[in-house]
């Protein structure tokens, strides 16, 4: 009986010890709910994150329209790839500078 009453009481504390480990990390992901990054347009919500993606899109194609111009694009080994990585950096940023 003693070995039974071991092994629970040890399961006990396991989980107490995770479930005291997890608490912070629920309560810090449930603070950034505060107010949701949205804006109403005409009476329809839209979330911040498109207007960031399309700012992205822009400021790449107003990368890529100066780069074409250069001697730089006949260097470019994989354009795609960079011009990808340029609109979600740009996105990222200007999610960064607005919404952080």
């Amino acid at each position: 009986m003693s070995e039974a009453s071991t092994g629970r009481d040890r399961f006990r504390v396991t989980s107490v010890r995770a479930l005291a480990g997890l608490s912070p990390t629920v309560l810090l992901v449930l603070v950034g709910c505060a107010h949701p990054p949205e804006y109403s347009i005409f009476g329809s919500f839209f979330p911040a994150w498109i207007f960031c993606s399309v700012g992205g899109l822009v400021l790449m194609a107003g990368v890529r329209a100066l780069i074409a111009q250069t001697a730089i694009a006949e260097h470019l080994d994989a354009p795609v790839p960079l011009f990808l990585c340029m609109a979600i950096f740009f996105t990222c940023m200007l999610w960064l500078v607005f919404y952080s």
